[in-house]
């Protein structure tokens, strides 16, 4: 005689794949090579660049505004009036028809001045015109405000 001590169930055997794991790594891997090859082709392409006649100078450098604490305005090493702002802009941009402006301004100037001085470079059509800031590591060491 036999006894059966409560249900008898059959054993059913799993015979598909499981398709998530395998969905993930393909992904992964996916996206790793998304993010390596910009590299990977920059390395592939082989450019010899041509030499330039003249040397970098002084006409690659770009023509300097400062504008002071006080509002007084520089061009190169020049003191200008704001009135002639415009007027010498112009004379040192014609000589060089490329040539960048960048904007140094104390913190402490007043918004208005700054805007003056882009106004005035983005009139006479500079190539770029730029504002000159600080990076972060050079905040933290500049000495404090008084």
């Amino acid at each position: 005689m036999k006894v059966h001590l409560g249900s008898h169930k059959k054993k059913h055997l799993i015979t598909e794949i499981n398709m998530v794991p395998f969905i993930d790594v393909v992904l992964v891997l996916l996206i790793i090579f998304m993010i390596l090859s910009p590299f990977i082709a920059q390395s592939q392409i082989p450019v010899s660049l041509p030499r330039a006649a003249g040397q970098p100078g002084d006409d690659d450098a770009p023509l300097k505004v400062k504008i002071t604490k006080d509002g007084d305005y520089y061009v190169g090493d020049q003191r200008v009036l704001r009135n002639n702002l415009a007027e010498k802009l112009t004379q040192d941009i014609a000589r060089n028809n490329r040539r960048a402006v960048l904007i140094e301004a104390d913190r402490d100037v007043s918004f208005k001045n700054v805007v003056l001085a882009l106004d005035a470079a983005q009139k006479l059509n500079a190539v770029k015109v730029g504002v000159a800031v600080l990076p972060t590591e050079d905040i933290d060491a500049a000495p404090p405000k008084k």
